[in-house]
């Protein structure tokens, strides 16, 4: 017997037989007619390799196999009943859900402990996850369940996502206040050339999207050193002869040191916009919203802090 192999809407059906103990009044109760539930019936059979339901006075009565899937049937279709319900109205208060969110290394100092306090707050019982985004696609991961929400650079959205935007940053370069060229104060692309850069390895896409700007205005940058995340990356700025491409306004939460300077870069980049994303099939969900909505205002409060549009 193959669970995969049956219709779970068959389940409602032996639900009404075996609680009406009637072929016709299951199909009223059903709002179907009584040669669909005699159809339907006829499918469980053939499942269950049992007649399940037998005629017993004007209606009919269970067999000892019927009985037996009683329980676990009611309780499966409570289960997914209460499941639907809990989506229909959240309540903060008294919810058990789990909500699994995609964080970077950029942003997540700056949103999980205000996320984390509001919520052990509004909803004690509710759980994060707190998953760090795979390098290449978490929008992959948005697709298949694995995460309810994500934090997506503006390029890599589509029409298979919606989002909101939470956060713009135009971008600056960085060096250490000892470097020569903050010294020097003057940046120019022939200069930019013969600089030496510090990326971390989980941001290909954003890597790759800078890269492809640098190559657009005719310049090529060279990446000496790969880091594991972006402390890391203004950690070694600020005590070598590296320099990074940065957002202007998380500069100004990393460089508590005051040892980092930031220069214009003398190339036309587009701002970089930051995105809480998530499935079309999330929009109507009353918890999603009431998580996401906290997301949203954590981290626009925190752009406006920091003076991002």
């Amino acid at each position: 017997m193959n669970i995969d192999q049956l219709d779970l809407n068959l389940l409602s059906v032996f639900q009404a037989i075996y609680t009406e103990r009637s072929i016709s009044k299951a199909a009223v109760r059903l709002g179907v007619t009584q040669p669909a539930v005699s159809k339907s019936l006829k499918r469980l059979r053939d499942f269950t390799g049992d007649t399940l339901f037998y005629a017993s006075g004007k209606g009919v009565a269970p067999t000892r196999t019927a009985m037996a899937l009683a329980v676990p049937i009611q309780h499966a279709l409570e289960t997914v009943e209460q499941g639907l319900a809990n989506l229909r109205s959240f309540d903060p208060a008294t919810s058990t859900r789990t909500f699994r969110i995609g964080v970077n290394d950029l942003l997540n100092p700056i949103l999980i402990p205000a996320l984390v306090g509001v919520v052990r707050k509004e909803a004690p019982n509710v759980q994060l996850e707190c998953i760090q985004q795979d390098r290449e696609s978490p929008k992959d991961a948005l697709m298949n369940g694995a995460l309810d929400t994500c934090i997506l650079p503006g390029f890599l959205l589509d029409e298979h996502v919606t989002s909101e935007r939470v956060w713009t940053d135009e971008l600056v370069l960085i060096a250490a206040k000892t470097h020569p060229i903050a010294r020097s104060n003057q940046l120019t692309p022939e200069n930019l050339e013969s600089l030496r850069f510090t990326m971390q390895t989980h941001s290909k896409k954003m890597l790759e999207f800078v890269d492809g700007l640098f190559r657009q205005a005719g310049i090529n940058r060279t990446t000496s050193v790969y880091v594991a995340d972006i402390q890391s990356v203004y950690t070694l700025v600020g005590v070598s002869d590296l320099v990074a491409v940065v957002g202007r306004n998380t500069l100004n939460f990393y460089n508590r040191d005051d040892n980092l300077v930031s220069l214009d870069l003398p190339v036309d980049l587009p701002t970089i916009e930051a995105h809480i994303a998530w499935t079309k099939s999330s929009d109507e969900d009353d918890g999603h919203r009431w998580i996401r909505n906290h997301i949203v205002s954590i981290l626009r409060g925190a752009a406006s802090m920091f003076g991002a549009p």
